[in-house]
């Protein structure tokens, strides 16, 4: 998606159960904006959430739909003077797990926060048996 298609919640929406990440390229400026829908379209679609900004406005970030809030950002970056790359890895398979269980209510050692409601996950995304 671009920074704009973000603000339509129907087409994040369109996303839930499909994907594991959903990649959010911006080129803004308007960071409070921006930072409130990454929150909610990792928890609206329940995937990690991918904002690429570049480093005149900074807050580039991995969001995780994570159950702790210390947790939800894998990855944040607040800009700088030169340009560079930050990595890190998304563990899909436990998302994947977790998202195939038949019970939307989460247990205490989850890592995730409860499904939104209407969550269906694609039939390839679906592991069975989900691994705990």
């Amino acid at each position: 998606m671009v920074c704009s298609e973000l603000q339509n919640s129907k087409s994040r929406i369109s996303f839930q159960g499909k994907v594991d990440a959903l990649s959010v390229l911006s080129w803004n400026q308007d960071l409070e904006t921006f930072s409130t829908l990454i929150e909610s379209a990792a928890l609206d679609v329940h995937a990690y959430t991918i904002l690429v900004n570049n480093r005149s406005y900074g807050d580039s970030r991995i969001r995780v739909p994570a159950k702790q809030s210390f947790n939800r950002d894998l990855a944040r970056v607040r800009g700088g003077e030169n340009d560079f790359v930050v990595a890190a890895t998304i563990d899909i398979k436990e998302l994947r797990a977790f998202q195939s269980r038949s019970t939307r209510w989460t247990q205490d050692d989850d890592k995730f926060k409860p499904l939104p409601e209407g969550f269906v996950i694609s039939t390839g995304r679906k592991l069975s048996p989900p691994i705990k």
